[in-house]
């Protein structure tokens, strides 16, 4: 994924230029990247960064007519009317569809400069007039920044493997972390993996003055929302419409094309619905190769309706036969966050950037406007684990009792998207430049003036669309909205069509061990046909045993296997046998057992002297 990396130093050494080269190349994992470096040895800044080639950001470094404030910015910033006509006053023509105007707009505005960013984004600004450093964040900590330091340095970047890449210290993994990435997915809080490297927390403003930290602060408090005052219905959902109609417009602008990833959805029918009449949004959706989804069939006569082209992204003997690298890579570029069972989503935004490099989506919808949640609290087979490990992941307590977050939106947008859906962001956003409108401030802001109740009932977005677009309202979602202004009706296909992802869900993840073998029993009649292939596309219980055999055999059962340290190996090598032979299921704990083994293999095992530290 682009970025930002850097070394905030108290003394410069001779090789600190070649370690800032190096930090910057790890972030490169793509031909289209722009890369640039900045320093100053004054102040003790050496940085860098690596750019969507063509990108908001791809105009770095910003640097004042004096040359004595630079700023360098990765991301992108959707400002907001008040913030546009404010700037205006002041003199300001504000350019949205790059970053050049950024440093004017902090020069304007000053510390209220934070607060008026929209968007996820990381950043360094450089004002020598003060001999400051100040390393900001986005408010959602979507806009990661790892970070490891000493008595001396303060070294900083997007991606955990350009530290790791300079410093030897952090290249263990850390067990708590690990206990919790088992537990719940993904690790809690501000921690990582990698010992000794944490995270700045969301909304970051931390300075740094005569090259060293001297404020950890925070510009912004979601406090401030929560105390917004609740509004009734009548009064809510005109101010939903006019912030929708308002802000989506922006996400789909830009001077590079976007398109749309369309889904059979309520998300992106919203988006749809919202940019009626736009004159080019070409659409596309994933899928699966050996039937063709719902999701595929709606959006294909979604964009019909809307004039748009479309195209569906399907797995295939391509995906098939490269996995074995593209899950290497989905671990390495993601830091570990994501699985090596999300491989095809490094493969599908790949593809996804040959038709447009920026992809809009309906992401986070239904965490924002209504109330998924995401993290799960999963009961991972302790049989598996080393004694320390087991110890540890027993201890953990539901996700619930360590979120710090009380208000439920607040915990979505701050603990859960964050750090349960980063590793798939960190994975799409190194292809392309991802957007998604329902993480927009504003919106975002509305939603804590919901009425009680709205945004579980969740049907503020279908009246959005019935009222903007009935053609759009005529077509059923995935899960049946739309079909019928009949209540029951609605409730009945609703009601089979999550009964059949439900069926898909257990028969591709988790399928009992009884029903494998019945599975197998029958597999000259290919019950993948029936039984998946409609809402689900993932079927790497069944491409564990086909397609991926040899390289799961290989890289788990060696003898010189890294996972060890953590997992029984007696009992990987009985559960990867046993899975194989279509007795049994075991794909969840080979995800977690081969994600383990790549990141030792891909960020620890390389550029180290004599051992594995992990």
């Amino acid at each position: 994924m682009p970025g930002i990396a850097g070394i905030i130093r108290r003394s410069p050494y001779e090789s600190i230029g070649h370690d800032l080269s190096l930090m910057v190349e790890a972030m490169r994992h793509e031909e289209h990247y722009s890369p640039g470096k900045y320093t100053d040895e004054r102040i003790g800044l050496y940085v860098g960064w690596a750019s969507q080639s063509g990108s908001f950001a791809d105009c770095m470094p910003l640097v004042s007519p004096n040359k004595d404030v630079v700023l360098i910015f990765h991301g992108e910033n959707f400002v907001d009317d008040a913030t546009r006509a404010r700037l205006r006053r002041s003199g300001l023509q504000i350019e949205g569809a790059t970053a050049t105007s950024l440093l004017e707009a902090y020069l304007s505005l000053g510390e209220e400069f934070f607060t008026s960013l929209n968007g996820w984004y990381s950043g360094v600004i450089a004002d020598l007039r003060t001999r400051q450093i100040t390393l900001f964040n986005d408010r959602y900590g979507i806009g990661r920044i790892y970070f490891y330091e000493d008595r001396d340095e303060f070294i900083f970047a997007s991606e955990a493997k350009s530290i790791l890449r300079i410093r030897s210290a952090p290249r263990r993994i850390e067990p708590q972390a690990l206990a919790e990435y088992l537990r719940f997915n993904c690790v809690v809080g501000n921690k990582t993996l990698f010992s000794d490297i944490a995270l700045l927390p969301n909304a970051s403003r931390w300075t740094f003055e005569d090259r060293a930290i001297r404020r950890r602060g925070r510009y912004f408090s979601f406090a401030d929302w929560e105390k917004q005052p609740v509004l009734p219905e009548e009064e809510f959902y005109p101010k939903l419409v006019e912030t929708v109609s308002t802000i989506l417009p922006k996400y789909a602008d830009g001077p590079q094309k976007v398109a749309l990833s369309l889904t059979g959805g309520l998300d992106t029918r919203t988006i749809m619905a919202a940019l009626q009449g736009t004159s080019m949004l070409p659409c596309y959706t994933f899928g699966g190769h050996c039937s063709e989804l719902l999701d595929i069939r709606i959006a294909r006569k979604i964009a019909q309706l809307s004039n748009q082209s479309f195209t569906p992204i399907t797995t295939g003997e391509t995906f098939l036969n490269d996995f074995p690298r593209l899950a290497q890579r989905t671990v390495h570029i993601s830091d570990g966050t994501h699985d090596a069972f999300g491989a095809h989503d490094l493969y599908f935004n790949a593809l996804a950037r040959h038709i447009a490099p920026v992809r809009l989506t309906g992401k986070f919808g239904s965490e924002v406007v209504r109330i998924r949640r995401l993290v799960p609290s999963l009961s991972y087979p302790t049989d598996l684990l080393r004694p320390e490990l087991r110890a540890l992941v027993a201890s953990l307590p539901p996700f619930d009792e360590l979120s710090s977050a009380r208000h439920p939106l607040t915990r979505r947008v701050t603990e859960e998207i964050p750090w349960h859906e980063f590793g798939r962001v960190s994975i799409e956003q190194s292809q392309l430049t991802l957007r998604t409108p329902f993480m927009d401030n504003a919106l975002v802001k509305l939603m804590y003036q919901a009425p009680p109740g709205l945004r579980a009932v969740g049907h503020v977005q279908e009246q959005y669309v019935r009222e903007r677009s009935p053609e759009l309202a005529a077509v059923p979602t995935n899960m049946g909205t739309f079909v019928t202004h009949r209540r029951l009706l609605t409730k009945l296909l609703n009601v089979s069509l999550r009964g059949l992802l439900k069926v898909e869900y257990v028969y591709l993840y988790a399928t009992p061990h009884w029903m494998t073998r019945l599975d197998r029993s029958f597999a000259s009649l290919r019950p993948e046909r029936l039984l998946s292939g409609r809402q689900k596309f993932e079927a790497y219980r069944i491409w564990i045993n086909t397609d991926f055999s040899d390289f799961i055999r290989e890289t788990l059962l060696r003898s010189g296997a890294h996972h060890r340290q953590f997992f029984e190996n007696d009992a990987v090598a009985k559960m990867v046998t046993r899975h194989l032979a279509g007795t049994h299921n075991y794909v969840n704990e080979i995800d977690r057992v081969l994600t383990i083994e790549l990141i030792c293999s891909s960020l620890l095992g390389s550029h180290t002297s004599g051992h594995l530290p992990c």
